[in-house]
C-alpha cells in the first residue's frame, strides 16, 4: 500500500510513520515542520517541507505518486492558543483540511484516516463511557475546527471513504526509543 502522511514529523504523526514502515508499507510524509520535528523521519523517507494549503505542491506530488490512502495527521493542537486566536485555527485545521481533501479529491485519492480529537465532545453526559452516537459538544476553538472537518468529511460520503479517529490523553513512548522524548514542554 502506498500513503501519503501529513503530520508525519509530530508526536502521533511519527509514531504511526513507524508503523508503516514495520508493515512494509510504501509512504511519503507532508509536514511544514512548523511544530514537527524533522529528525522523527528516517533519512531514507521522502519528506515534503509544504504546508497541506500547498494544492499547487500536493497536485505535484499526487501526480507523480499513485496513493492508496491519506492518513491525515496534521493540524494544530493546543486548547488555550485556539481559544486566543480561533481563526487560526479554522483556517488550518478546518479551511486547510478541506482544501487538501478536494485536491486528492481532484486525483482520484478518495481514501482518507482523519486525525480528530476527543475535545470533540466537550463535557459528555456519561464520564463512565463514550460511544461514537454521544452528542458532539466542543468547547473550544481547537474541537469546534476538528468537528467541522468530520462534518465535511461525512457530507461528502459520496466522494471519500472516511475514517475519524478522536484521540483520548495520547502519551507513551516507542518501545524501541527509536523517537526519544516528545513534548510541547521545555
Amino acid at each position: 500500500m502506498k500513503i501519503l502522511l501529513t503530520g508525519g514529523a509530530g508526536y502521533i504523526g511519527s509514531h504511526v510513520l513507524l508503523s508503516i514502515l514495520e508493515n512494509k508499507h510504501e509512504v511519503v510524509v507532508i509536514d511544514d515542520l512548523s511544530t514537527g520535528n524533522k529528525s522523527l523521519i528516517p533519512e531514507n523517507i521522502r519528506l515534503i517541507n509544504a504546508n497541506i494549503n500547498d494544492s499547487e505542491k500536493i497536485s505535484t506530488l499526487l501526480l507523480e505518486e499513485n496513493f492508496d490512502l491519506l492518513l491525515h495527521f496534521a493540524g494544530f493542537i493546543k486548547v488555550e492558543e485556539s481559544v486566543q486566536n480561533p481563526d487560526k485555527y479554522f483556517k488550518n485545521n478546518t479551511d486547510n483540511a478541506i482544501k487538501l481533501f478536494e485536491t486528492c479529491h481532484k486525483h482520484n485519492l478518495k481514501n482518507i484516516i482523519f486525525s480528530s480529537t476527543a475535545a470533540a465532545y466537550g463535557n459528555p453526559s456519561n464520564n463512565e463511557s463514550i460511544t461514537e452516537d454521544e452528542i458532539l459538544n466542543p468547547l473550544n476553538p481547537y474541537g469546534e475546527s476538528k468537528v467541522k472537518t468530520e462534518e465535511y468529511l461525512l457530507n461528502n460520503k459520496d466522494k471519500f471513504n472516511s475514517i475519524i479517529l478522536r484521540y483520548f490523553n495520547v502519551a507513551g513512548a516507542d518501545p524501541e526509543l527509536r523517537s526519544g522524548l516528545i513534548s510541547d514542554t521545555p
